[in-house]
């Protein structure tokens, strides 16, 4: 990865000044005017409480916000004991190239570890600082992954399709792959700019999955961090896709014709410990809207049947057409609907075979993908309806284990691919 172009010139004279460093905590920012300055006192007063004997440096690496972002930043007191870099990154707009302008900044410095933490995340307290990057300055871990409690309907598209299929396809039971907030260390700093990006959506959202898929295919030290819950600018699943969804699962699908050896050699999924203890706090609940997830699942089957024809197996097809033409909903508006995980589970394995040979726009393909998605959402929705979030958990890890179960469907689907018998004009 060529991370040098991404670190501007404002950027690179602060690292000058401050020549050298020992820990360094990054915040990629974008229209972050309303959180940034209190994630910045948070982590300072983090770095301050648990690495003052360190040389330590806060850097927001700022998009060009649209609002004040920058300048709040800027006016944050963070106190004398922690170096500030306040810069805005050259290139298009996007974590990933956030990301590089952070590596940059770390390689350059000398650290010993890097965090990167969410700039909108409201949760957020000194222990982060700590059970982030302890593991990596005192324990010799590489690739330190979030572990939150969250609400049971944030992050669908991690519970739904980012967690059971990283975990099923490469070993390692990661509960939040993309969860923004990570630790990394020299090596691993080093080994991400030695990559090659296969993709650009890694510019983007992709850049989360790319370093967790990158950290275990090449064999890092691996734990996750307890930060406790995680409250932050979630929205209902049903009107807030965008593209993340796009991006995430273009960047995934894509990994995995080139560590096809690896996953496919996977036969079991490897517990991860997690390091560190939180304060116990309540998730915030977020809204869904079922019966317009329901909806939009219905008018896909209706619109797009032809084409889901070419991409799942005629099986899993006529299961989908069963449940859309089955659903009872009642005047209140609840409406009886379920998407059984090992079909699910074999719908996102047929989407991501048929990603890897697809002739036309990959765009599409995730697109046309998403009524799909909804109902999955929908179905999860109506299962956990009356539980608690950690009885909801059960769920979620029942639809891994169905994602681990459903692995063999998955390889003779590839080899079908490999033999030439299922790619779409």
């Amino acid at each position: 990865m060529d991370i040098e172009p991404a670190a501007s010139e404002e950027i690179k004279r602060r690292i000058a000044e401050i020549r050298s460093a020992d820990i360094m905590v990054a915040i990629p920012s974008f229209n972050n005017e309303s959180t940034i300055s209190r994630v910045m006192q948070v982590v300072a007063d983090g770095l301050s409480s648990f690495f003052g004997d360190r040389k330590c440096v806060l850097f927001v690496c700022e998009g060009g916000s649209l609002d004040e972002t920058k300048n709040v930043a800027r006016a944050t007191d963070i106190g004398l004991t922690v170096e500030k870099i306040v810069g805005t990154y050259r290139g298009s707009s996007g974590k990933g190239n956030a990301l590089r302008a952070v590596f940059y900044a770390a390689i350059e410095l000398g650290v010993e570890g890097c965090a990167l933490i969410d700039a909108d995340t409201r949760s957020i307290t000194p222990d982060w600082v700590n059970n982030l990057l302890d593991p990596v300055i005192y324990e010799g871990y590489d690739f330190v992954a979030p572990f939150y409690r969250r609400y049971k309907y944030d992050g669908t598209i991690t519970n739904l399709l980012v967690y059971p299929l990283v975990s099923s396809l490469y070993g390692k039971k990661l509960r939040q792959p993309i969860g923004g907030d990570f630790a990394l260390s020299r090596k691993m700093l080093e080994m991400f700019r030695k990559q090659k990006v296969w993709d650009g959506y890694v510019e983007q959202f992709g850049i989360d999955v790319w370093m967790t898929i990158s950290a275990i295919t090449e064999g890092a030290k691996i734990c996750q961090a307890n930060l406790g819950a995680k409250i932050h600018d979630a929205k209902d699943p049903a009107f807030s896709l965008g593209p993340m969804y796009m991006q995430v699962l273009s960047t995934l699908m894509r990994s995995m014709s080139r560590f096809e050896d690896k996953w496919k050699s996977v036969v079991a999924v490897e517990e991860v410990k997690v390091k560190g203890t939180a304060v116990p706090t309540d998730p915030e609940p977020i809204p869904i809207s079922v019966t317009r997830l329901i909806e939009e699942y219905v008018m896909g089957m209706k619109h797009f049947s032809p084409l889901y024809r070419e991409i799942l197996k005629e099986e899993n097809i006529r299961s989908l057409e069963m449940i859309a033409g089955s659903r009872v909903c009642t005047p209140e508006g609840y409406c009886d609907f379920h998407i059984p995980s090992d079909l699910w589970a074999r719908i996102v394995y047929d989407i991501c075979v048929i990603f890897n040979c697809w002739k036309g726009n990959t765009h599409k393909l995730i697109d046309l993908s998403s009524p799909l998605y909804f109902g999955m959402v929908a179905s999860i929705a109506n299962l956990t309806r009356d539980l608690s979030d950690e009885d909801a958990e059960d769920v979620i890890e029942g639809n891994l284990k169905s994602f681990v179960k459903e692995k063999d469907y998955l390889i003779k689907r590839w080899e079908e691919l490999k033999a030439g018998k299922v790619c779409v004009d």
